[in-house]
């Protein structure tokens, strides 16, 4: 598998390194570091009302649903309250939405083969492809990010600062507690340009991204990621693409030990980020004029290549790897479906190559 393509000239090599790094264990219960920290970003307002005119179809979903993830042809929409998961089936979007109902729920993710995992307060979910949810306690009251390793553990992050492991039953193991926030949690896919699996911690409070050694909890240097990183995503060679709102760029990560790759602007407030690894594109939304864009990293610095209005406030993506149709939750209500072969109406010749 190729490399990711080298650094775009003029481009810094590596971040600043934050200020602390260090050890976690499942013993240790100190207290937050004390490091210089900043107010955590949150997106951009949009215009007030609704879009204008948002591409593709948009389904009705409830205002302030909180969370969006795909999974295997299955599409689902965390409900306002976080105590029901409904799920469209990508081949039938417009149908009336499976329900599931759950305890409240703040973040959820695909769990593969049509399922999803869930995490709220005092509990993780696991929702089956039928519908069927099963629960299990765990110690983490304000739950902020999720994830799964390729082996099937689940990675759990709290905004008291801690990384939660526990293996593939749900049983609790090594909590590294290093963090101010734990507010989003990458890992690298099998198969990606790495020796090994990389977990990388964002931090809303410290702008940062750090990895993490999940068999010891070590962690490795931590890089400054602007002064408002808000989400990031992970691509298929393991680079780790970080949406920089208060500074409106996109700033790019790869390697090991990690490094900064690229620091690219986009402006109106670049907040949520997904990877289609199929296509090798780069989706953001940006949310203070509702638009979601399409960038190609092939020549080492972001290209544009798609844009689309989006829905109001589109504070979610999602993009399906087969088919490459993006979904875009609206904050204000609304699920927007975009299939790849997207043209603005009468405007011939625009597309996913943005020519």
């Amino acid at each position: 598998m190729r490399r990711p393509a080298p650094i775009a000239a003029g481009i810094a090599a590596i971040a600043a390194v934050v200020v602390v790094s260090g050890c976690g264990s499942s013993g240790d219960t100190s207290s937050t570091p004390n490091v210089p920290t900043v107010t955590p970003a949150t997106a951009e307002q949009a215009p007030p009302g609704p879009a204008a005119a948002p591409a593709g179809t948009v389904v009705p979903t409830p205002a302030n649903s909180r969370g969006l993830a795909i999974d295997s042809g299955t599409v689902a929409v965390l409900d306002p309250a976080g105590t029901a998961v409904l799920r469209y089936a990508t081949d039938r979007i417009s149908d009336v939405p499976q329900r599931s109902t759950t305890p409240p729920l703040t973040r959820i993710v695909g769990g593969g083969d049509g399922s999803f995992l869930g995490v709220g307060p005092e509990v993780i979910v696991r929702i089956a492809a039928d519908g069927t949810v099963s629960t299990t306690p765990i110690s983490a009251a304000d739950p902020t990010a999720l994830a799964h390793t390729a082996s099937g553990q689940v990675l759990v992050g709290t905004a008291d600062g801690r990384l939660m492991v526990f293996d593939r039953d749900l049983k609790p193991g090594r909590v590294v507690d290093k963090f101010i926030r734990v507010d989003d949690i990458t890992v690298s896919p099998p198969g990606a340009d790495l020796s090994d699996e990389q977990v990388v911690v964002l931090d809303r409070a410290q702008s940062s991204v750090t990895p993490v050694t999940i068999s010891d909890g070590d962690l490795g240097p931590a890089l400054r990621a602007g002064n408002g990183a808000t989400n990031s995503t992970v691509d298929r060679y393991g680079r780790v693409l970080v949406a920089n709102t208060r500074d409106d760029e996109i700033i790019g990560f790869f390697g090991s030990p990690l490094v900064m790759r690229f620091r690219y602007p986009v402006s109106a407030g670049p907040y949520a980020v997904d990877y289609d690894d199929t296509r090798n594109l780069m989706w953001v939304s940006t949310t203070a004029n509702n638009e979601v864009v399409a960038y190609d990293l092939s020549a080492g610095e972001p290209v544009a290549k798609q844009r689309f209005p989006a829905v109001a406030q589109p504070d979610d993506i999602a993009v399906d790897d087969t088919s490459g149709t993006v979904y875009v939750l609206s904050d204000r209500g609304g699920l927007q479906v975009v299939p790849p072969a997207y043209r603005p109406p009468g405007v011939a010749g625009v597309g996913p190559s943005g020519r």
